[in-house]
């Protein structure tokens, strides 16, 4: 019993050292590619200090409770927003916007080494959704789910045979089509403009680069930046939605630049976090794929969809233009 209570102390402060080294690492994150990565995981950080902490106080180790509950703050504050219960809850929709059809949007990466589609366009064929942006779109999958073209009679396609292709389907039609240059050549992003039943919305449909490494975590912040000016320079009256695949969660301190110069919000804001990656069944979940939006238009919906086959799980999003 002795030695049991021992290990069980033992491994209580060992997390507590461990989630507070990475609390740490995480407010460093403007000053390395590497730190930048322990910003992604505030989530799993509370979970652990809580219980470090619940375990400290168990065996009176109080020094260490102590040390786990301050280290927790900054991942509280990070999270606490999302959270059910701390973030604001959404106002009452007027009467006049109620009344207005609903528009949903499906964002979604298909995995491109993905060959079986069947889940997929099953997945899609039920949802009815007015507008989809699928990521690593490619060739293979274009065929694969070529009865989205008969379904959606409007769409802008951009396959490629990597994972850098994108492709957005609409119900509406497309009164602009344009591929956006965030600063390389290898992946592509799209604005177009839909005309809905209620008016036009600025639609940007992106696939960010991976930050494995110092090289491809430059060149995503790079496209944030490019995609922030883009967005910034548009017209302001006009309703806007970013959805796509971010590589990058909302506690990243480029994701809150890119809400700041591009006047986004993140409506996750008070559904939840909605993790979408990675569908493993390993406690690693993180939301990095998003449903931005700005203008006119109230957000009444954010959720997740079913595993599709790809490592991650489709967004949805459904708003109503408020002008």
């Amino acid at each position: 019993m002795l030695t049991m209570i021992v290990l069980l102390a033992r491994l209580a402060v060992i997390t507590v050292l461990a989630t507070t080294l990475a609390t740490a690492a995480a407010l460093g994150a403007r000053a390395s590619w590497l730190l930048e990565l322990f910003t992604h995981f505030p989530v799993q950080y509370l979970c652990l200090q809580f219980m470090a902490a619940v375990a400290c106080l168990a065996l009176r180790r109080w020094p260490w409770a102590l040390v786990a509950l301050v280290a927790a703050v900054p991942n509280l504050l990070a999270v606490g927003p999302y959270l059910p219960g701390f973030s604001q809850d959404a106002a009452p929709m007027p009467a006049s916007i109620a009344s207005r059809p609903p528009v949903r949007l499906i964002a979604a990466n298909l995995l491109y080494r993905q060959e079986d589609a069947t889940a997929t366009s099953a997945y899609l064929s039920s949802q009815s959704a007015d507008l989809v942006v699928l990521s690593e779109f490619t060739p293979r999958w274009r065929e694969k789910l070529r009865d989205l073209e008969r379904t959606y009679p409007y769409f802008a396609l951009r396959p490629r045979w990597n994972a850098w292709g994108i492709a957005v389907y609409s119900r509406h039609p497309l009164r602009a089509i344009e591929d956006l240059d965030l600063g390389d050549d290898m992946s592509s992003h799209l604005r177009v403009l839909v005309q809905l039943p209620d008016g036009l919305v600025e639609v940007y449909a992106v696939h960010l680069a991976s930050p494995p490494s110092r090289r491809q975590a430059a060149q995503r912040n790079t496209q944030l930046r490019r995609l922030a000016g883009r967005i910034a320079a548009a017209d302001p009256a006009l309703p806007r939605i970013v959805a796509g695949d971010f590589n990058a969660t909302p506690y990243s301190p480029y994701f809150q630049d890119l809400l700041r110069d591009a006047g986004l919000t993140d409506p996750r804001r008070p559904f939840g976090l909605h993790f979408t990656w990675p569908t493993w069944p390993v406690p690693l979940w993180i939301p990095i794929d998003h449903c931005l939006v700005a203008g006119p238009l109230t957000v009444t919906r954010v959720a997740t969809g079913p595993r599709v086959g790809s490592d991650h799980l489709p967004l949805e999003c459904t708003f109503r233009l408020s002008s």
